[in-house]
């Protein structure tokens, strides 16, 4: 412990006896760093908790969709089969083969029995309807449609049910062996079959008719690959005695899928071939089989929404680069304007102002004070002082128009940026982000008030790329600028809220939304005009008018890039004098244009 204590008391004496820009540093990157980093790690670990929750909810809605369209179709094949049994005609006809029926009398129940079988297959999906019949029906035998029932007698699943008190069974493609018999339209190993028997109505212990329904497994093994929601899942369809009759699996396509399958509902985990795997069971209540599928239980639970989780790293490091960076340059700042204090009051030492206590710290502050306790007795100083007062005054009113210019700007640009993350489209948030920190990069302009004209030229093309990518195939603009214009010098950000006025009130109120700007430039006797020319809908006399009397608007809430402009002519004159300003023509529903007169620096 005595190692810790004297490690506290070495960084408490460093701290106290640091200067003032370390002292600053420090504390503010305590105080952002390390909440930024709990809250990384707590949202972080949330956003995978949540995903996990999230894609086990996904597997099971994916799940019982599945289950229930299977279970769906399997019942309309159900009720088809019942519909056939029950139908009195196929009855009368079908079941009494002790009568003999006439030719015409057989080709006219095929025929009304085709339009049935027909509308069977195509309403219901079916692949192909069968009936196997007494021989006796000779004349509508075609072994497509109508076959001998005698064809079933080698089959190991006739004999049981012909003597079995069940009407019905289901046959996967390994139990039929007729289905390369005929003209069958399918594989042998793509046919899933519903068998259902009729008895004659004059002996109830002979089976008077066969009814098969085959439908495809493809399409059922289909329907169980978009239930999937991971890599390495599996889903089957399983018959009573565990037999896999459709599967399906997502990712490798050469993974083997077992031809057993001893998995019920009760199971919730299950391991195979050393995996462990996450069980959804459920039976069907049209058929003897169940619905499996399986989940790697290492996948669902490492599973989490990896693109959110990127972007906030990215954010989180592109917001800890941006606290560290504000940090440093606020932090050299405030040191530098309290040095630029100390070093402009040297000169009035001999004041005579109560002198200030020195604190028992030392840093900047300290060499303030004691700095202020020489120049308080020299009064006479203070017009001189408040000569520079009025400069610096002059200075911050220009610092406060300029001001006023970017925030909603700066505003509706992180919304879009915003909008774009949560769209999860980073192409778009990487060229907002690029087109807004070229922005910013020259509109600081070192602490400059005054660029060079390429310079606003560039910082508008930057403003214009965000505008576009707002308005997409809306906006156009040309710059018309000679060469030789270039150097001159004019406000920092003069352009921008022009061109943004000619976007917000010109052009974005046209019915089409679209619309050009050009920049024209041109150098006269005494002065350079730079113009700004759009195709919007134009500006009221009375608007134009009140600009040119160089009056703010009426209403700023609602005129709030106009007011920008009034800013931007307030600073020009400040600059330049009033001989320098801007003018404003506009024509309803034609387009406005503005010139701004500067001297030729």
């Amino acid at each position: 412990m005595r190692w810790i204590k004297r490690l506290f008391h070495y960084c408490r004496n460093r701290f106290r006896y640091s200067n003032f820009f370390t002292k600053m540093v420090a504390l503010f990157l305590v105080a952002a760093f390390l909440p930024l980093f709990v809250c990384s790690a707590f949202l972080v670990t949330d956003t995978i908790r949540v995903s996990g929750e999230n894609t086990a909810a996904s597997i099971r809605n994916n799940f019982q969709q599945t289950y229930s369209v299977l279970d769906s179709r399997m019942t309309q094949v159900k009720k088809c089969a019942e519909l056939l049994l029950n139908d009195s005609g196929t009855n009368d006809f079908l079941r009494n083969g002790q009568n003999e029926t006439t030719f015409w009398e057989q080709r006219t129940f095929k025929t009304d029995m085709d339009n049935t079988i027909s509308f069977i297959e195509n309403a219901q999906n079916i692949k192909r309807l069968r009936i196997y019949v007494d021989p006796t029906y000779f004349y509508i035998l075609d072994s497509y449609h109508y076959c001998d029932i005698n064809l079933l007698q080698g089959q190991l699943w006739f004999a049981p049910l012909r003597r079995s008190s069940v009407r019905s069974l289901w046959l996967s493609s390994q139990e039929n062996d007729l289905l390369n018999q005929g003209q069958n339209t399918l594989s042998d190993h793509d046919t899933l079959s519903y068998m259902v028997k009729g008895v004659d109505l004059t002996n109830m212990q002979r089976t008077a008719v066969i009814y098969q329904m085959d439908f495809s497994k493809t399409e059922v093994e289909e329907q169980l690959r978009s239930s999937l929601v991971l890599d390495g899942s599996q889903s089957f369809v399983v018959d009573e005695n565990d037999r896999v009759i459709a599967g399906a699996c997502l990712g490798d396509p050469s993974v083997a899928l077992p031809e057993t399958l001893a998995i019920h509902t009760d199971q919730e985990t299950v391991s195979i071939g050393g995996v462990l795997y996450q069980v959804s069971c459920a039976e069907f209540e049209s058929a003897p089989w169940r619905m499996v599928t399986l989940v790697p239980a290492k996948s669902l639970f490492s599973y989490s929404d990896l693109d959110q989780i990127l972007l906030f790293i990215l954010l989180a490091f592109i917001a800890g680069a941006v606290i560290f960076t504000s940090t440093l340059r606020f932090s050299k700042r405030v040191t530098q304007k309290i040095r630029s204090v100390i070093n402009g009051m040297e000169a009035v030492r001999n004041g005579e102002f109560v002198n200030l206590p020195v604190p028992g710290t030392h840093d900047e502050i300290d060499d303030l004070i004691d700095h202020y306790n020489y120049m308080v007795d020299e009064l006479e100083l203070l017009v001189e002082a408040k000569y520079l007062s009025g400069v610096e005054l002059k200075a911050a009113q220009l610092r406060a128009l300029q001001a006023q210019i970017n925030p909603h700007f700066l505003y509706n640009t992180l919304e879009m940026i915003n909008s774009y993350a949560f769209l999860e489209d980073p192409q778009k948030v990487e060229q907002l982000v690029s087109a807004l920190s070229r922005f910013y990069k020259l509109s600081l302009n070192h602490g400059k008030d005054v660029y060079q004209l390429w310079q606003e030229l560039k910082l508008v093309e930057a403003y214009f790329e965000i505008q576009q990518i707002r308005y997409p195939d809306c906006l156009t603009m040309k710059i018309d600028v000679p060469s030789s214009m270039m150097q001159y010098a004019i406000p920092n950000i003069t352009l921008q809220p022009l061109i943004e006025n000619s976007i917000s009130h010109g052009i974005m109120s046209r019915e089409d939304k679209r619309g050009s700007i050009t920049i024209v430039g041109r150098v006269l006797e005494s002065t350079i005009q730079l113009q700004v020319i759009d195709d919007g809908v134009g500006m009221p006399q009375q608007v134009v008018d009140q600009l040119n009397a160089g009056k703010p608007p009426e209403d700023v809430e609602s005129s709030g890039s106009r007011y920008g402009i009034y800013n931007i002519n307030e600073r020009i004159q400040n600059y330049y004098g009033c001989d320098y300003h801007l003018h404003f023509e506009s024509v309803p529903g034609e387009g406005t244009v503005v010139t701004i007169t500067l001297p030729p620096m």
